[in-house]
């Protein structure tokens, strides 16, 4: 192709008709031109098929990752919920203001460490690293997903700082009275009724924070979940 151009191009020369080597020159400028946007076209469309396809990738591993959150919140939002309402019951027995044979139970759930769920991070991780969280085309969603793992950051710190302040003091505490923690009754817990310090930490163990904090978590990776379900129906279906 390059050689017929090159021969007509030749002729003209030859025949020294200026005007058509001029007019030709502009047609072969403007197919030039035309291949050089057809190229682009073409580069452009397998760039956005590329990059669709890494935004289904990531958004369905995101789902995933979510999903297992979800539950891993959901299980000790139970445990704590539960924590959190037996508080003020144990204490109002070990006060003698009330009474029940679940005092065993009870005092178990105000000592017993509920360990924090770590959340899953692998693939906002990946995206972050690698600069590809552009490759979310929804600015909202984008921003969207920023913002709860970003929150991730801020329950982990405070879940560490609940869990030293609080918990551990509470079984440092309970050990100088009971020294053997897998094995007591009912007296060795109403023993501790003298001990106001105790009793304090037990009041400020931080249940009812983390029981609201693993609610908000819950609730952010419920709607994110669901604005990635929304977004992937409207733009893959």
């Amino acid at each position: 192709m390059i050689k017929f151009f090159r021969k007509i191009r030749q002729n003209l020369i030859t025949e020294n008709n200026f005007s058509k080597y001029l007019f030709y020159a502009i047609g072969e400028i403007i197919l030039v031109v035309i291949g050089i946007l057809i190229a682009v076209q073409i580069n452009d469309f397998k760039n956005t098929s590329v990059e669709n396809e890494l935004e289904q990738n990531y958004l369905t591993n995101l789902i995933i990752e979510l999903r297992q959150d979800s539950v891993g919140f959901t299980k000790n939002y139970r445990e704590i919920k539960t924590q959190a309402r037996t508080k003020s019951l144990f204490l109002d027995i070990i006060r003698g203001r009330n009474k029940s044979d679940s005092i065993i139970v009870f005092f178990e759930y105000q000592w017993k460490p509920i360990q924090p769920y770590i959340p899953v991070k692998a693939t906002f991780t990946e995206m972050s690293s690698s600069s590809h969280l552009r490759i979310i085309k929804n600015d909202m969603l984008r921003e969207k997903i920023i913002k709860l793992y970003s929150s991730y950051e801020a329950f982990e710190k405070e879940e560490t700082l609940l869990l030293q302040t609080s918990t551990q003091n509470i079984i440092n505490r309970i050990s100088q009275r009971i020294p053997d923690m897998s094995n007591y009754n009912t007296d060795d817990i109403m023993s501790l009724k003298s001990d106001n310090y105790l009793l304090n930490c037990i009041q400020l163990n931080g249940a009812y924070t983390r029981r609201d904090n693993y609610k908000e978590m819950i609730d952010r990776c419920t709607d994110l979940i669901k604005s990635i379900e929304q977004y992937r129906l409207q733009k893959f279906r």
